[in-house]
């Protein structure tokens, strides 16, 4: 292969297969790998009829096999890899040892293979807003930088200071994306009782720093671009002003973009001052560095909230419209009854509500 010809792991997934699209645009050669889903199968066949100068090669496999990862590399020596893989929390809090098998384990191989290249590849990392841990917003008020102290809380965040330990010591040139909390139409359509638990644990006066999928994948694509002028650097991917919201905020907003209409501030329990882990990891970024260096903020929030409204169904926007009125109240009135059954008191509490559904090791350090 050329030099260049770019690796994207993960590459399916929502920021994936529109990273691939852009670097394929571009004239990139893209091996594009993931686990062979009838999902990965079905974005793989419509990247392959799309039009554009670049090449593309679909290589399923799995990275927490050596012996796998060592043939993919071997085999198409990419000048720059995009490592967006992973096993995504909350999902992540079923298995943390498969977690950390994809999350650290993975990441290692595809160092290692990297490495022992002749030349070795530049890794553009997928990490994550969980390194910082719980951020209470009345203690901690300023924005988040890529000098804020890392300190998770969950076994996803350590996880993700793991791997990017992995890649610092490899001595591969790299560069750290640390992702806010990314939307799409991808995203809003995946729902499951995983992600309920973790909205209904969320303080709902929680800062939550979200970014738009496309304008993550051009960030990715221009860090291959421009991989010498970010190399070495831990770059913090959120949206423009527009997208610094609460939690409650944004998922009355995203309810709203489905034809729901908002539940409104009693939906969700605060978050308490006085408790440092009473939050979630999802603060809000400083961003003025990673825009002047890859220059992605293309969507504000409203084009985010516009683009998720439109790719959903007319006639069920139409009839959750209709219903909002009798729906609204009636979920209001179950989370209202789920927090008296649980116990749940004042405040939201949400790592000893996760732990409680989840089982203790989903927090950082139980995983020895």
């Amino acid at each position: 292969m050329s030099r260049r010809t770019v690796l994207v792991t993960g590459a399916f997934g929502q920021v994936g297969w529109r990273t691939a699209e852009i670097l394929l645009h571009r004239g990139y050669a893209v091996v594009a790998t993931d686990l062979p889903t009838e999902t990965s199968r079905t974005v793989a066949a419509r990247l392959a009829a799309a039009a554009h100068p670049g090449t593309f090669l679909p290589v399923y496999a799995d990275l927490t096999d050596t012996d796998a990862v060592d043939r993919m590399l071997s085999e198409h020596t990419p000048s720059a890899i995009v490592h967006l893989a992973a096993m995504l929390s909350p999902a992540s809090y079923r298995n943390p040892k498969l977690a950390r098998r994809i999350n650290v384990g993975g990441t290692t191989n595809l160092v290692n293979a990297g490495a022992a290249l002749p030349s070795p590849p530049t890794m553009v990392y997928a990490s994550s807003a969980s390194v910082y841990g719980s951020r209470n917003p009345y203690r901690y008020p300023d924005l988040i930088t890529p000098q804020t102290p890392v300190n998770p809380i969950d076994q996803y965040g350590e996880d993700k200071v793991l791997a990017e330990k992995v890649i610092t010591d490899s001595g591969l040139p790299y560069a750290m994306l640390r992702l806010a909390g990314v939307i799409s139409p991808d995203a809003a359509g995946a729902m499951n009782t995983d992600y309920l638990v973790l909205m209904r644990a969320t303080p709902g006066d929680n800062r939550l720093h979200t970014v738009d999928a496309r304008d993550v994948a051009l960030a990715f694509a221009n860090g291959v671009d421009r991989a010498n002028a970010i190399a070495g650097k831990v770059l913090l991917i959120g949206g423009d002003e527009t997208h610094l919201h609460t939690h409650r905020e944004v998922e009355d907003d995203m309810m709203s973009a489905m034809g729901l209409g908002r539940l409104g501030a009693g939906a969700s329990l605060p978050g308490d001052p006085d408790d440092d882990r009473g939050w979630s990891f999802t603060g809000w970024y400083d961003t003025t560095e990673s825009q002047a260096l890859l220059d992605f903020q293309e969507h504000s929030w409203s084009d985010t909230v516009a683009w998720v409204s439109g790719s959903q169904s007319g006639t069920l926007k139409t009839v959750l419209a209709l219903a909002g009125p009798v729906i609204r109240p009636a979920m209001r009135l179950v989370l209202a009854a789920q927090r008296r059954q649980e116990g749940r008191g004042r405040y939201a509490d949400p790592w000893n509500f996760i732990a409680a559904k989840y089982g203790a090791e989903i927090l950082a350090g139980a995983g020895g």
